[in-house]
């Protein structure tokens, strides 16, 4: 189970944030004329601290690890109330968390594994994150064969944590697993449904070919390049797409296109900037992930199609079935 691992006390890092200067300036005026006022719990008069605003642990789906397999370690981001971190794409401003592991010898980490994350739009801006809490996901894989009878794995993480102003915070953390015995059978999913691991598993998007009944098809819309989406809705009232970063294309205007619905079903247009020349030597593709709702615990369901040369492009089609 989740809770089986043994969490070391969280201490926090000193950590440069990857940011664009013009948001860096304008964080740090914002941070000048309020920091007085950001979080209750340090008292009327504290400054707000980036570090104590985010708070991280570490979770694992199984109670041992075992030798030779993947799985998912869960990295959760705790945030303070009426403040919020990113995602990946963070939209307009901002920027994402990251997070750098110190693993054991023979052992490799993949990318990490995001959840869904919900809309923040004001007057001046779009940006796509996390608030309450968020748990992403790395993929680490044993070696075959693992001496040790314990293993620990080391977790730093940074972020920017906004509300009327933006702060940077880092922290560390750990976990130490046990190691499973050669004939010992462990299942790969949490034991228990309603732990931090398991909620936070359902939170990750859909892949579009587990999707019943949707189709993602790139066509030629006036001429130009498009992504129509088509589904249901699952009762969902409101269905948004927002893109993910993949260089070289973008959304031709704004930063999510709302869905239209009839009936019991949806359908998104979105137009495609593609600029082969931005892609800095990586695969074209389109790719984002359709919103249904803006509860941080409603579906979603993630897009990625390959683009092919133009005289191709409107006959890639993807289907959940």
């Amino acid at each position: 189970m989740c809770g089986s691992a043994v969490l070391r006390p969280t201490a926090f890092l000193e950590s440069p944030m990857r940011r664009p200067m013009s948001f860096e300036l304008l964080a740090l005026v914002l941070s000048l004329l309020i920091g007085g006022n950001a979080f209750a719990q340090f008292g009327a008069d504290a400054p707000a601290d980036g570090n104590r605003l985010v708070q991280i642990d570490a979770v694992f789906p199984t109670a041992k690890i075992v030798p030779g397999r993947t799985a998912l370690l869960g990295v959760r981001f705790r945030i303070a109330p009426k403040w919020h971190i990113y995602w990946r794409n963070p939209g307009e401003s901002g920027t994402e968390p990251r997070i750098k592991l110190e693993l054991p010898n023979g052992f490799k980490a993949g990318p990490v594994v995001w959840p869904r994350p919900v809309i923040h739009a004001s007057e001046w801006e779009t940006t796509f994150g996390y608030d309450g809490e968020a748990m992403l996901f790395v993929p680490i894989t044993a070696p075959p064969e693992i001496e040790a009878k314990t293993v620990r794995i080391g977790i730093e993480a940074d972020w920017l944590v906004c509300k009327e102003m933006c702060l940077m915070g880092a922290g560390k953390t750990s976990i130490e697993l046990a190691v499973a015995a050669p004939d010992e059978k462990i299942a790969p999913e949490p034991a228990d449904p309603t732990s931090a691991c398991a909620r936070g598993l359902a939170l990750i998007p859909t892949p579009l070919e587990k999707a019943p009944g949707t189709i993602a098809q790139l066509v030629l819309a006036d001429g130009r390049p498009a992504l129509r989406i088509e589904g249901p809705t699952g009762g969902a009232e409101k269905i948004t797409f927002i893109p993910d970063l993949t260089p070289g294309v973008t959304l031709r205007n704004g930063v999510l296109v709302p869905a239209t619905i009839a009936g019991d079903r949806y359908r998104i247009l979105v137009p495609l900037e593609i600029k082969p020349g931005n892609s800095a030597g990586k695969a074209l593709e389109v790719a984002g992930l359709v919103l249904f709702g803006n509860n941080r615990l409603d579906p979603a369901v993630a897009i990625r199609i390959p683009l092919k040369p133009r005289s191709d492009q409107t006959g890639s089609d993807l289907t959940g079935q």
